[in-house]
């Protein structure tokens, strides 16, 4: 692997080449069909696992153990922190996004967060973030990602074994996409249902409805969002095992709503930024809205209407 990106925060350019060798091997894996059934197990949000779960929840932990940099591994895939060293940076993953998606070749992908001063749960949130994004198993190997304020995407050339990294520039685009799980909309809440329906409404055909688009794998879902611009929702529902959503707050939400919002969009749990959302566990659920500044501030506009 050859990765010449360099990080303008000091002693992240290890923990980069361990993400992005750890990708690699995952990406050959996949490739080859490797665990693309079900496995015995369950992770620690009790999803059932493909074997390509624990595939790569391995290939990231016996990347990331070798640098010194790396203090804690937070896994949707495994318990608690794992202690890596006294170094001062740790790193959050979901290290198969998408999993069941790949089962019927939809891109799955991985999604990680590196965080400073984090020594208990409460310590990975918003205001600790620092690196976040996803990297995308398709047609292509492909990575995206904020190093602080700046963005970037990287495509592998698996002729060469190298990574083209390159700025994405301009900010967020623009345009009425909802990317969103409709099957549930008669177990959400009344004021999200409303605001579901004012956005798919034609008004007599005088105004585009929004395009909807849904991949059931949040890496495809915001690959979308980052190239094309719009909205992402997965918010709670009214039903058993989804009262406060279905993604995770540390390791799916908090770095996809940090390079979101490093390209000039926003994120919000329904009620405030989930960058400034409190952090109480490590595998706990939220409610998820990100994209476009004026599509998130319409979302908290209609919730906070329906209370008064």
């Amino acid at each position: 692997m050859t990765l010449s990106f360099k990080s303008k925060t000091a002693n992240l350019d290890g923990i980069y080449a361990a993400l992005f060798s750890a990708s690699e091997v995952i990406y050959a894996e996949l490739k080859k069909g490797a665990g693309l059934k079900f496995a015995t197990s369950s992770n620690e949000s009790g999803d059932d696992q493909i074997e390509l779960d624990v595939i790569a929840d391995e290939a990231f932990f016996h990347a990331l153990k070798k640098d010194e940099n790396v203090r804690y591994v937070v896994s949707e895939e495994r318990p608690g922190l794992n202690k890596i060293s006294d170094g001062a940076y740790s790193v959050a993953l979901d290290p198969l996004d998408g999993s069941k998606s790949a089962l019927v070749g939809i891109p799955s992908g991985a999604i990680f967060g590196i965080f400073e001063n984090a020594e208990v749960a409460k310590d990975f949130s918003g205001k600790n973030i620092i690196s976040g994004g996803f990297f995308v198993f398709g047609m292509n190997l492909e990575a995206y990602f904020a190093d602080g304020a700046d963005v970037y995407k990287g495509i592998f050339n698996q002729d060469t074994a190298e990574w083209l990294v390159m700025p994405i520039e301009g900010g967020l685009p623009s345009a009425d996409v909802l990317a969103i799980n409709g099957a549930n909309q008669t177990v959400w809440d009344s004021w999200l249902q409303a605001h579901y329906a004012s956005l798919l409404d034609t008004h007599g055909g005088t105004v585009k409805p929004h395009n909807m688009r849904w991949y059931a794998s949040m890496v495809s879902d915001i690959k979308r969002l980052v190239l094309q611009g719009g909205i992402f929702a997965y918010p709670s529902a009214n039903r058993k095992g989804y009262e406060q959503g279905h993604l995770r707050l540390v390791y799916e939400a908090i770095p996809m709503s940090f390079i979101i919002k490093a390209m000039g969009g926003a994120s919000t749990n329904g009620d405030r930024s989930i960058l400034e959302a409190t952090v109480t566990t490590l595998h706990e659920k939220t409610p998820v809205f990100i994209g476009e500044v004026d599509k998130i501030a319409a979302v908290e506009a209609a919730k906070k209407a329906s209370t008064h």
